[in-house]
């Protein structure tokens, strides 16, 4: 599962805004950092979704719930280049004088076109599965997990944030906060198991025991908002009159996320297993989220470390699964806060090379301006292509399998391009 760009108004270069000006004062420039760092984010998304289910993939290509990979940082670099547009692009209309309901209705479009490219993700294998006693049970697993693949994901959070979007940054960052407090203690109250198909008190509520989520689930929304308004704030940072100033303050609230992020990543340490009785590892495994804090009594500093991230963690017989891991599953506030982290840093180095000295790709910058096409123009490629790559197949053949598949997506998008040809929703 990967992530895909933003909607229709985010498509096309929008204008920038000065950090003091009126939406009627927007600046109409192209922010060329953005289009290439988009369009970056598109081919690395391709490049791991091509490769993720292959054996001879590493590990940092492949996404996991026990660690931060290469593969992990995806999906919260379009979701943050998401939250970037949608403010450039909601100033803009306002600017114009247009209504911005039709945001909401864009958020909900995208739900509606994930559900038509995904399918339900459910098998009906007979018309007595779709009795008034099984369509209860798919529903509640279509909107506990099913639903939530990154499209839908993408437009929920459109629709989530279209109350904040307008705010000021210093609100979206209170928001940021919140939204982090709040799903971290629904993760504490039943979330966590929730997510896992474990036992607890939401499911007699909701149904779906036993059912998995992917991608945080429904309750995940609340963390993938936080990286959608951290690209919102970056915007109004980026827009203003001092660039030198605000690329500071990118790589500084960048620095700091990263530091903090894996700071809270440690808390892991407290479920490691060794040495431990079997009534201590029954009540570590049992709280998953609240650590036992009586094992951190006569612990050295170096006892506190947990493994750098994109380094795999001890096996769940030595270290137990819990929610301060960065976990891609459950969206854990260690993910959140390093993937955000990343974004900004990132990003820092899009602004300094493409904005301030003028490099960029014409690969990337299509890509970056047809996202949603090239998206789902390389969603059917790959699946044809996959077809002639068997999961154990060698380096070589798994390597030019790639290479068509990207090939062939990129005359398509290149195609559209030359026509001026973008898909809008």
């Amino acid at each position: 599962m990967s992530p895909v760009p933003p909607l229709a108004a985010e498509l096309s270069p929008a204008p920038t805004a000065s950090a003091s000006a009126t939406p009627g004062e927007l600046k109409r420039e192209r922010l060329a950092s953005l289009d290439q760092f988009r369009g970056y984010s598109v081919i690395a998304m391709f490049v791991v979704n091509f490769l993720g289910g292959l054996a001879i993939t590493h590990q940092l290509l492949r996404h996991n719930n026990t660690h931060f990979s290469y593969a992990d940082s995806i999906m919260p670099s379009f979701i943050f280049a998401c939250g970037f547009s949608y403010r450039m692009s909601f100033l803009k209309r306002v600017a114009s004088g247009g209504g911005v309901g039709r945001f909401v209705v864009r958020g909900l479009a995208l739900m509606l076109l994930s559900v038509m490219l995904y399918g339900f993700n459910s098998e009906i294998g007979s018309w007595a599965e779709l009795s008034a006693t099984h369509a209860p049970r798919l529903t509640r697993e279509f909107f506990k997990a099913n639903l939530w693949e990154v499209l839908a994901i993408i437009g929920a959070l459109q629709v989530l944030a279209f109350p904040l979007i307008s705010r000021r940054p210093s609100i979206r960052a209170l928001a940021f906060v919140a939204l982090g407090l709040l799903h971290g203690l629904l993760c504490w109250s039943f979330n966590y198991d929730f997510v896992y198909g474990r036992p607890n008190w939401m499911d007699g509520y909701l149904g779906g025991a036993g059912k998995r989520a992917w991608d945080g689930g429904l309750f995940g929304l609340l963390a993938w908002t936080q990286i959608l308004l951290a690209g919102t704030i970056a915007f109004d940072v980026v827009s203003g009159p001092d660039r030198r100033r605000a690329l500071a303050t990118i790589l500084l609230a960048g620095g700091l996320l990263l530091f903090c992020g894996y700071a809270l990543s440690c808390l892991t340490r407290l479920y490691d297993l060794q040495g431990l009785t079997s009534e201590q590892t029954a009540r570590v495994q049992s709280s998953p989220v609240l650590p036992d804090w009586s094992l951190a009594v006569e612990r050295g500093w170096r006892d506190w470390l947990a493994e750098p991230p994109l380094v795999t963690p001890p096996p769940v017989e030595q270290r137990a699964l819990n929610y301060w891991m960065m976990d891609k599953r459950v969206v854990t506030q260690s993910f959140v806060l390093f993937a955000t982290g990343c974004c900004l840093v990132l990003y820092a180095a899009f602004i300094v090379a493409c904005d301030w000295r003028g490099w960029g790709s014409r690969a990337l910058d299509m890509f970056g301006a047809n996202p949603l096409a090239a998206y789902i123009i390389n969603h059917f490629v790959n699946h044809s292509i996959r077809g002639l790559v068997p999961k154990d197949s060698p380096l070589a053949w798994s390597l030019l399998g790639l290479a068509a598949a990207l090939g062939i997506t990129y005359l398509f998008v290149r195609f559209l391009d030359a026509r001026k040809l973008y898909l809008r929703l």
